[in-house]
């Protein structure tokens, strides 16, 4: 049940980058981080949070989002993904 609970704030926070609502996606993401630790959502939650951050130009939140992701999940395929996001 909390698998399926963090993985529909993840779908929830992607839907939100999506439509360009960048805060929303990244206070989801959050909420994943914050209450669903041991759950296979939980790095792309943190993908979602860099990505997001990154948008926003909120570079201090998005390194500290990816440095947490290289360290938990160092193959994890989103990370590159982040390094490619540019800000609009």
């Amino acid at each position: 049940l909390r698998n399926l609970l963090a993985q529909h704030e993840v779908n929830v926070a992607n839907y939100y980058m999506r439509r360009g609502a960048f805060v929303a996606a990244a206070n989801r993401a959050r909420y994943v981080v914050e209450n669903y630790q041991q759950t296979p959502a939980m790095p792309e939650a943190l993908v979602l949070m860099a990505k997001s951050y990154k948008v926003l130009e909120l570079d201090e939140l998005s390194n500290d989002a990816l440095r947490v992701l290289e360290i938990n999940f160092p193959n994890y395929p989103g990370i590159e993904e982040v390094k490619e996001t540019r800000v609009h």
